[in-house]
């Protein structure tokens, strides 16, 4: 059932609840103490609740308006959010981006996109946020970023998607392990060890990945624990507890209790993604996205990475 009440009373229905005092709630909006008392008990009554409790002496909340606040903060909230990005998208010249990324991205793939992006718009503001591949899914979906960097997934209406980049495996170790004398390590040399594993996460499938691998070189995996972020992988290799089979760019972390090699018979598997909304049309966004293209295409070779190959195919009328 439509309420019928409209932003102005969820405004005026805030404040007050803020105030708990009409005539300090009618002088901070600008209007009269009637018109406010009018407004908020037409609320109640299209709402069928009691949102305030009065008496002479004091103005308090009921339960039903407890809830109600929660709720109001949160459109306006909202509403606020709307109005700066589509202000901000209106602009040829200034404007905000929020992109996202795995870890990966964060450490590898992002800076020198940004550094190329900011000379062709030095005055957009990018908002960078460390996020796992499923946070960076809902929020592209609620418009709360504008660009995720993740690992692949099914396609969703709601996005476009293009593959970056693939990067291999290396072989963590603790620092003084005897596969650390190696130049590089092959499957069979994890015969007897103990492996810390992936748990199964959204868009990252290095434990099927894995096991596949291990099953297929006639390993029989003793995975000791499992965990979904690769840096707490990495904690527990250098605490000694195992060793562990790890996307490639985690060679670039400096630890005093860590070393890596390179897996030989391993495949260079692990893609890195770009998405974006689908029927996009703000051109600060797809020119972040040519320039990622553009770049990463570039540093791609200097990583060790494979350049794409080919885009994922775009939702269909896209």
């Amino acid at each position: 059932m439509n309420a019928g009440f409209d932003l102005r009373q969820l405004r005026y229905f805030v404040c007050l609840a803020e105030e708990l005092h009409f005539g300090r709630a009618a002088e901070r909006l600008g209007i009269a103490q009637a018109p406010l008392s009018q407004q908020i008990r037409q609320m109640e009554e299209r709402l069928g609740v009691v949102l305030f409790q009065r008496t002479t002496r004091r103005t308090r909340l009921t339960s039903a308006g407890e809830t109600l606040l929660g709720h109001a903060r949160t459109i306006l909230d909202g509403v606020e959010r709307a109005v700066a990005h589509t202000r901000a998208m209106s602009s040829e010249e200034t404007g905000r981006l929020a992109i996202a990324g795995v870890s990966v991205a964060m450490t590898h793939v992002i800076p020198p996109i940004l550094a190329e992006f900011r000379k062709s718009w030095p005055a957009v503001i990018v908002d960078v946020l460390p996020l796992g591949t499923g946070e960076q899914l809902r929020t592209l979906e609620t418009g709360e970023i504008n660009i995720a960097f993740i690992r692949p997934t099914e396609r969703a209406a709601f996005m476009q998607m293009e593959t970056l980049m693939s990067e291999g495996f290396v072989a963590a170790l603790p620092r003084g392990h005897r596969l650390a004398e190696k130049d590089e390590v092959h499957l069979e040399d994890f015969l007897g060890e103990s492996l810390i594993g992936y748990a199964s996460i959204l868009g990252a499938n290095y434990a099927t990945i894995m096991m596949t691998a291990l099953r297929r070189a006639g390993l029989q995996a003793r995975v000791v624990r499992e965990c979904t972020h690769t840096m707490a992988v990495a904690t527990h290799v250098a605490s000694g507890l195992g060793t562990a089979i790890m996307p490639a760019w985690i060679a670039n972390i400096r630890s005093p209790y860590l070393e890596f090699r390179p897996i030989a018979d391993l495949p260079r598997s692990i893609d890195l993604v770009v998405a974006w909304p689908t029927g996009e049309t703000s051109p600060i966004v797809l020119d972040f996205i040519e320039t990622t293209r553009r770049v990463a295409a570039r540093i791609a070779p200097e990583l060790g990475f494979l350049p794409r190959e080919r885009p994922l195919a775009a939702p269909a009328g896209a």
